[in-house]
């Protein structure tokens, strides 16, 4: 009986590794291409595809002033490597949901070293961020 157990919580359990897999690549892709928009100035862009959490509070134009503020005078993007990611159900202030919480070292041309958190939230079956924080 234990083998055959085995044989049945294998797979099931391999598809949902695989599912957590990819509800990772999906949010840290939507969390890249978000970043990209960024730092190539295309903040109404970001604006677009940004969850609703975060167009609520924010205008196209104050998203703008508000990242263009915080990265004055970083520079240009040099590099950026992921350093962590964490999946959620909550955060402070937010409604229950999914969300992932990416952490990444970023290297400006001015500030060789900044962290950057990003935090996508599955809004309607599609990642978008609904947070964005500079250190």
């Amino acid at each position: 009986m234990p083998k055959i157990l085995s044989l049945l919580f294998a797979p099931l359990l391999l598809m949902l590794s695989t599912q957590a897999l990819s509800h990772k690549d999906d949010a840290e892709a939507a969390a890249l291409a978000w970043l990209e928009s960024i730092d190539s100035g295309q903040y109404e862009q970001a604006w677009e595809s940004s969850s609703t959490l975060l167009k609520k509070p924010l205008s196209p134009h104050m998203l703008e002033r508000t990242i263009g503020a915080a990265r004055r005078d970083f520079g240009a993007v040099q590099s950026r490597r992921r350093v962590g990611i964490v999946r959620q159900t909550s955060m402070p202030g937010a409604p229950s949901g999914d969300y992932t919480v990416l952490t990444f070292q970023t290297s400006f041309e001015n500030r060789p070293q900044i962290t950057e958190t990003i935090t996508p939230y599955l809004e309607e079956g599609t990642w978008k961020v609904s947070g964005y924080y500079v250190n």
